[in-house]
């Protein structure tokens, strides 16, 4: 019989979930995008301050969330690999977003036709992310109970609301719904990555055997 994933991998969660929110230090890096109108991605242009910092976050998030995947493929049981295929293909899509980030940003002011094929790029492995999260998110809540299930319930509430705002939004001709919408999403998913593997230790504590 396998034993769950040991949840001595919480540290490593932590660690992604904040790398994923660092959207936070825009204050202090001097940021000039406006999240309330921009979007989050923006804060990585190359040319804008700071934009280092926030694909630095996004890389390592990207690969400390598919590094947690691992240990729930070999030791979860049969069902938890639905869920730890989400997080490498959340972490892999971030980590990439982070290599190719976008190139100009549209909240202050017009981009040239250039910076069409990297928004492309860097857009849609960052969808294709967002929806394993949220997939995942939402199986976290069939598995789990008490006040755990709460409380990826309420993750799972904010992150598909927030992202089907976004999908409303953009096929209306916005951009997503802009920076507010993404930031609570943000933070509900490096929520998901905690409370994942803090799912760990119920799962383990499932499988014991009696004595």
């Amino acid at each position: 019989m396998r034993r769950a994933a040991h949840p001595g991998w919480l540290p490593v969660a932590v660690v992604a979930a904040l790398a994923n929110a660092n959207f936070l230090l825009a204050p202090f890096v001097g940021a000039r995008v406006d999240l309330a109108v921009g979007v989050i991605s923006e804060l990585s242009v190359p040319t804008e301050p700071g934009s280092i910092w926030f694909r630095l976050g996004d890389g390592s998030a990207g690969l400390l969330t598919a590094l947690l995947a691992l240990p729930l493929w070999r030791s979860g049981p049969r069902h938890a690999r639905f869920r730890a295929v989400c997080l490498a293909v959340f972490g892999l899509g971030t980590f990439v977003s982070a290599l190719v980030p976008v190139t100009c940003a549209p909240s202050l002011g017009p981009c040239p036709a250039s910076s069409v094929g990297a928004e492309l790029v860097h857009d849609g492995v960052s969808v294709l992310g967002t929806a394993a999260a949220v997939l995942a998110g939402a199986e976290l809540v069939w598995r789990t109970s008490g006040v755990l299930r709460a409380l990826a319930l309420l993750v799972a509430l904010v992150s598909t609301g927030c992202g089907l705002y976004e999908v409303v939004t953009f096929f209306q001709g916005g951009n997503g719904g802009g920076g507010d919408s993404q930031r609570w999403q943000v933070l509900a998913v490096s929520s998901w990555i905690v409370l994942e593997v803090v799912s760990w230790g119920t799962l383990h504590r499932r499988r014991a055997p009696s004595r």
